[in-house]
């Protein structure tokens, strides 16, 4: 056997580890510096779901969006899971009265429960008092959810909607000086005092109108006193009396009340509360060659306040 020469054998040696440090040689993959295996990002998968992608760019694709430094697919537009633009988690709960939506640009929004409303970030609402409301009566809705007590009707009051009503009297309906009928004639001569009896209001907007026929009898002007008493309590009733002569010119002057012309001429008196109402009329239709001062005497009784009773008032009238 011929054996190589020394320092052939060694030269060879030297080549074989010279070709192997500098990544030579076919065969198996190879490795970094290190010795380690070498790591390639070939990029996020397109599966289809809701992947975190690379949002370095600064950008995320069609149908996604930015969210903890990725980019993720937009999400079904519900609140539970955030609202399109969300990461999947709900939205923050709502204030007070209030209910989580998804608004158009697709993110957590609330809307207020009514009769609540929006304002700002909160939902209001403004309680409406038994004045503002119109009640008198009951326990109506403030108008955000809470019964009020706007007190109870007086003697033989029922409370429907929120307003004391009594059943109507036998004088119903005299609601106008227009529509009223004549309730008797008196002469302002020998006719003694009369009265208005058994009547009452039926709520706080009835109108209790009452017409006599008055016959001066004698050389001077009649003079007419109308007096209300009776006034239920916790009602506050006016009264008011008028003079039609019927033709021009109708002179007549109040002297007990305030001026109140509505019908001919005539006076008002509203005093406080259950006190006494009186008005004086001094009658003067001053017709032509004549001293006759007959007319239409027309009775008024209304409420500034009315406290739900049922309870008869009275009026009295003196014709001298």
């Amino acid at each position: 056997m011929h054996r190589l020469p020394l320092i052939l054998v060694a030269a060879l040696l030297v080549t074989n580890v010279t070709a192997c440090a500098s990544g030579g040689g076919g065969g198996g993959g190879g490795g970094d510096a290190d010795g380690g295996p070498t790591t390639v990002d070939s990029g996020p998968r397109e599966d289809g779901g809701t992947t975190r992608r690379d949002a370095s760019t600064g950008t995320c694709g069609e149908g996604q969006h930015a969210c903890g430094g990725g980019c993720i697919d937009d999400l079904p537009n519900e609140p539970a899971n955030g609202c399109r633009l969300g990461c999947g988690e709900a939205c923050p709960a709502p204030p007070g009265m209030g209910t989580t939506i998804c608004n158009a640009a697709g993110g957590c929004d609330f809307e207020c429960t009514p009769p609540f409303h929006r304002d700002g970030d909160a939902c209001v609402c403004v309680a409406r008092t038994c004045e503002e409301m119109g009640a008198m009566c009951g326990a109506p809705d403030d108008g955000c959810g809470t019964p009020l007590d706007c007190g109870t009707c007086g003697a033989g009051g029922s409370c429907i909607d929120g307003r004391c009503a009594c059943a109507p009297d036998a004088s119903e309906p005299n609601e106008s000086h227009t529509t009223v009928s004549s309730r008797g004639t008196y002469a302002d001569s020998d006719d003694p005092d009369f009265a208005i009896t058994m009547v009452n209001l039926d709520d706080d907007r009835d109108e209790d109108w009452f017409r006599y026929e008055i016959t001066d009898s004698n050389t001077d002007n009649a003079v007419i006193t109308v007096t209300l008493d009776d006034i239920p309590a916790g009602s506050d009733y006016r009264l008011a009396a008028y003079y039609d002569c019927g033709s021009d010119p109708d002179l007549t002057t109040c002297t007990a009340g305030t001026a109140d012309n509505m019908v001919g001429r005539g006076c008002t008196s509203d005093a406080a509360g259950t006190a006494s109402e009186t008005v004086t009329l001094d009658t003067d239709c001053d017709r032509f060659l004549s001293s006759n001062d007959s007319g239409a005497l027309f009775v008024r009784v209304t409420s500034s306040t009315f406290g739900g009773s049922c309870e008869n008032y009275s009026v009295q009238i003196r014709v001298r």
